[in-house]
């Protein structure tokens, strides 16, 4: 049986120079690799370590040989021991990926020593695209989806979730991913009528997404359940060998000063109209969020000296935002809805008092909870998945304890392998405690 910690077995690394004449196996080279996803990065990133001996290329090693200038193509075909022990065809991970630079360079006689970091190839792509396009009145997910196909990205259309969110909106000759987070803060999911604002847009192995905390937490499709034993003993079969916690920490649990700070408990927002000279109405401007959909099953109690509601009147909520609204500069006969208007140039062309606070509410609570894990290698995880961790009572290894067990969602992955060991480790996120 295949350990579940375990080095995994590289079916394939290879590296082509720029005008893909020449290519070189690095398999035997490897002496470590490391693979990262981020549910706030649209793009994929890597790091290899090779030790190269002998005349590889040309009779010279690969940095000179090849030689390395960045922007090669790395094509990686991993097995892991967990799909070793399952005995399925290898190769479910498998990806391309293209070197951004070389560093730690070091030679010896006959040897080379150097770390190759490597990036998806939309890192690359994106800085040579700007967003030149006026955009009248469309929906935050078309928006989205012409910046991805600007950038040559490959994605599923199911995996581009529908904003309800209508934007008038000018690129300004920004980068395309340097306008996806206003952008994904503003988005409302389809059909949604609480506090919901704020979509994450990250890549995977298997593409782009542009996904709701909502929607993401609602679906609560778990994508692999993990059990923590103290004792570390022998699990009862191999595949709960497989979905062992091996360590774990707690990074944060619900930093009040910070929830205060950042406008988690309440918001002030105001915005002054230039046609009309007036701001908003104040009893429209204070938001307190309410019926978001929730990971844990405990209510997340808000300690009395931080109650938005012990807050008196002048100083108004937590945190205050303000802003001037763009009134007729981009369409003349549109409002924020796309509905069309009787007095020309004085409409709105996003009105941002809802999503504002929604949107710093919504971001702010899904980091409550902040734990760090790492499991054996399991290269299914991705970015964005739900799974359900069970951890013992302080006191019992028999006991579940039933406030820090339960779903989280991942907001960062990381896949390392050597030659002897293999495992991924995680920092998950979630709102509320309970399982």
């Amino acid at each position: 049986m295949a350990a579940p910690t375990q080095g995994s077995t590289y079916e394939k690394i290879e590296i082509s120079n720029l005008d893909k004449s020449e290519t070189v196996d690095l398999r035997l080279g490897v002496t470590s690799f490391q693979y990262f996803e981020d549910l706030m990065s649209p793009v994929i990133t890597a790091v290899m370590s090779i030790t190269n001996t002998g005349n590889t290329i040309n009779h010279e090693g690969i940095y000179n040989g090849l030689p390395l200038q960045g922007g090669e193509e790395v094509k990686i075909h991993i097995t892991s021991p967990m799909e070793e022990h399952k005995e399925e065809s290898p190769g479910i991970f498998e990806i391309t990926l293209y070197v951004n630079k070389v560093t730690d360079y070091l030679q010896e006689k006959q040897k080379e020593v150097f770390t190759l970091h490597l990036v998806s190839k939309e890192g690359i792509t994106n800085l040579n695209k700007r967003v030149i396009k006026k955009y009248k009145a469309k929906r935050i997910d078309e928006v989205i989806k012409d910046f991805l196909d600007l950038v040559e990205c490959e994605y599923e259309d199911e995996d581009i979730e529908k904003s309800s969110t209508v934007v008038n909106f000018i690129g300004n000759m920004r980068k395309p991913f340097s306008l996806v987070p206003s952008l994904a803060s503003r988005a409302v999911p389809e059909g949604a009528n609480s506090a919901t604002a704020g979509f994450f847009l990250w890549q995977t192995r298997t593409g782009i997404k542009f996904k709701s905390i909502e929607t993401i937490i609602k679906n609560k499709e778990i994508a692999q359940e993990y059990t923590f034993n103290r004792k570390n003993e022998a699990m009862e079969s191999a595949e709960s060998s497989f979905a062992k916690i091996l360590q774990y920490s707690v990074a944060n649990n619900n930093d009040v000063m910070a929830a205060q700070k950042t406008g988690e408990y309440s918001t002030y927002r105001i915005y002054f109209n230039p046609y009309t000279f007036k701001f908003t109405e104040p009893n429209y401007s204070v938001f307190k969020p309410k019926d978001q959909e929730t990971l844990g099953t405990e209510k997340s109690e808000v300690s009395e000296e931080a109650d938005p509601d012990q807050i008196p009147g002048p100083s108004m909520a937590h945190r205050i935002i303000s802003g001037v609204y763009s009134v007729g500069c981009l369409e003349e006969n549109v409002d924020f809805k796309g509905t069309p208007v009787g007095i020309a140039a004085t409409a709105i062309n996003q009105e941002t008092l809802e999503d504002s606070g929604q949107a710093i509410s919504r971001y702010a609570s899904i980091f409550k909870q902040v734990v760090t894990l790492s499991t054996p290698m399991n290269v299914e995880l991705q970015a964005g998945d739900i799974i359900k961790c069970i951890f013992p009572q302080v006191s019992t290894e028999d006991e579940v304890d039933t406030i820090q067990s339960g779903l989280y969602m991942i907001k960062e992955l990381s896949h390392f392998t050597s030659a002897n060991r293999s495992f991924t480790a995680l920092k998950v996120i979630r709102d509320t405690p309970g399982v």
